[in-house]
């Protein structure tokens, strides 16, 4: 039965000279190693894994079928070129075979695809063939073997390289990072994982012979605090001199080798092969040395592509936010959204709230990580580098349910993540049409905004929920209803300013207690007697009697547009007539 060294329904023969070589002398190479360090990748072994185990002691080119003898030696490496692989043919193949199992030789090496008959004799006479992939020449073939006899160490680094060459060859194929973990894990014959930055496995191959339990090794590889500590951060695994970490791992006599994927400044994730920890050799370390490079190319390459897309998309965001797209340009540019605009939306938008804060493009990556297992699909958008939107599909228009689960856990991770920053988000109303959206998320700005001056920090505010507030964000500018604010509030903020008192925190308090006198004196902690004297001196300052219904409505207005000032604005605006 043929064996493919990239054929993953078959036996890896690669990590079997490893195992058996402690049966003869270090120095001693096997056909194992002969597969994995020399022949083409793709070289296929007819006989099975155990003529892996062979040794082979040097390589011969034959030139004639007659005296065999005198021009190999037992445990040579044959070599047969094409025109006297035409005189294999059955059942002559036969006599021609015979006196190089007699030697007998470690395998013989053919150039073009072997009969199946003359398979069938090789392996009653128990002669391992080696089949190369045609277009390779028998002097290419003759050095690369001979220097693996005269030098391992050489030879595998030029191994790693010709993996580096095919790796980089299949990235600008657009193979992509699966094929490309499929052909290291067939040359080392171990698992072999790619993972981006957050550690999600992108792509990862096993052999067929592996017992390692996969959810337990996912599991172990996507602990970041296992990582090597100058790993973890980013920016300092791009400066490392050292170019891969060994570790054992979790699991019985499993180890690792990992390195950094570099791109520009910064890792933009790992790759990892993974093996007996005791068998672990000089080609999986250059295996993981150059393939990380190679991968760094292809995750360059990917992140070019999504970048364009997601300038494209976003240009498009914009200006349908802004409504400076007539609906025929909408309808004919939609299509660059990728994304299914046929469904009901909901608009979320979410910020940083004070500095210092990290960067809009760790918010948006961590945004982007809840929504890896959120179950409704969601376009994210950074907004002219101020806050992130979201656009997530509905089930139904009844469904704001998930969009709620979403705002949650999007701020578990950030505290979890970013523990020292502050977020402010907001949630708008429904987007039946694409149409819609730009007033979902002028609803979504303006929640998260009045959110931000209420001090409703590290949580959505839903614009349903705004109330008496969504009138007065839109009135609090005017001059009138400025000055109306200074007059009922500014002296009682000045009185507490110059006593040190908590007149406007009383005001606060009586409100949301519904006029109640002892509900208020309580949650203030004060008898009812101090509270009633309060009451009367804010009567006094702003000249409002609160037991006539239009005064105590005014004074409520008042306080309510006093919360929505910045902390800041302690003074009155220099454009106001002074106040009697």
């Amino acid at each position: 039965m043929a064996t493919s060294f990239l054929d993953s329904s078959t036996p890896t023969q690669a990590r079997s000279d490893k195992t058996l070589r402690q049966e003869g002398p270090p120095v001693e190479i096997n056909i194992g190693d002969v597969l994995r360090l020399a022949l083409p990748l793709n070289t296929t072994l007819l006989g099975g894994g155990v003529d892996a185990r062979r040794y082979v002691n040097w390589v011969a080119v034959i030139s004639d079928w007659q005296g065999i003898e005198e021009q190999a030696e037992p445990n040579d490496l044959v070599l047969v070129p094409q025109r006297l692989q035409h005189a294999l043919i059955a059942p002559a193949a036969r006599q021609l075979l015979q006196p190089l199992a007699e030697l007998p030789v470690a395998a013989l090496v053919l150039f073009e695809e072997c009969p199946v008959e003359i398979a069938g004799i090789a392996a009653e006479l128990n002669l391992a063939i080696l089949v190369i992939p045609l277009g390779a020449r028998v002097r290419e073939i003759h050095e690369a073997v001979a220097l693996l006899l005269l030098d391992r160490q050489t030879a595998t680094s030029e191994r790693a390289m010709q993996l580096y060459r095919q790796l980089s060859a299949m990235s600008r194929e657009g193979m992509g990072l699966a094929a490309m973990t499929e052909v290291m894990s067939k040359l080392t014959g171990n698992i072999v994982a790619v993972q981006d930055k957050r550690l999600e496995i992108q792509a990862i191959s096993w052999p067929s012979n592996s017992a390692v339990e996969r959810e337990a090794l996912i599991t172990a590889l996507q602990q970041r605090d296992a990582l090597p500590p100058v790993l973890r951060n980013r920016k300092a695994a791009a400066r490392a001199r050292q170019t891969y970490w060994q570790q054992l791992l979790p699991i019985e006599n499993m180890g690792r080798l990992i390195s950094p994927i570099v791109s520009g400044d910064r890792a933009r994730g790992y790759l990892s092969v993974v093996g007996p920890a005791d068998e672990l050799d000089m080609l999986d370390s250059l295996t993981v040395e150059h393939g990380a490079a190679a991968c760094a190319l292809e995750m360059a390459k990917a992140k070019a592509v999504s970048e364009a897309k997601k300038a494209l998309r976003g240009d498009f965001l914009e200006g349908l936010l802004a409504g400076s797209l007539p609906q025929k340009e909408v309808e004919r540019l939609e299509g660059r959204l990728d994304h299914n605009t046929r469904e009901p939306h909901a608009v979320m938008v979410v910020a940083w709230a004070g500095t210092p804060a990290p960067s809009m493009r760790r918010l948006e990556t961590s945004i982007h990580w809840v929504l890896s297992n959120h179950p409704r699909p969601a376009l994210v958008h950074i907004y002219g580098n101020q806050h992130v939107v979201i656009f997530q599909a509905l089930k139904t228009t009844e469904d704001m349910e998930s969009v709620q689960q979403l705002g949650r856990r999007i701020r578990e991770q950030i505290e979890t993540e970013f523990p020292e920053a502050t977020m402010v988000g907001g949630i708008g109303g429904l987007a039946k049409t694409l149409m819609d959206w730009p007033i979902a998320y002028d609803q979504a700005l303006q929640a998260m905004q009045l959110g931000q001056r209420l001090k409703l920090n590290n949580q959505f505010v839903e614009f349903s929920s705004l109330g008496i507030y969504r009138l007065l964000y839109g009135l609090e500018n005017l001059p009138q209803v400025q000055r109306f604010t200074e007059d009922i509030m500014r002296p009682l903020a000045d009185y507490d300013a110059q006593n040190r008192g908590s007149l406007v925190k009383t005001v606060e308090a009586y409100f949301a207690h519904h006029g109640n006198i002892s509900q208020t004196a309580e949650s203030l902690f004060v008898h009812r007697n101090t509270l009633l004297y309060r009451m009367e001196r804010i009567q006094e300052l702003t000249q409002l009697q609160l037991d006539q219904a239009n005064m105590r409505l005014a004074l409520h207005l008042a306080l309510k547009l006093w919360q929505l000032r910045p902390e800041t604005e302690q003074t009155p605006p220099s454009d106001l007539p002074f106040r009697s």
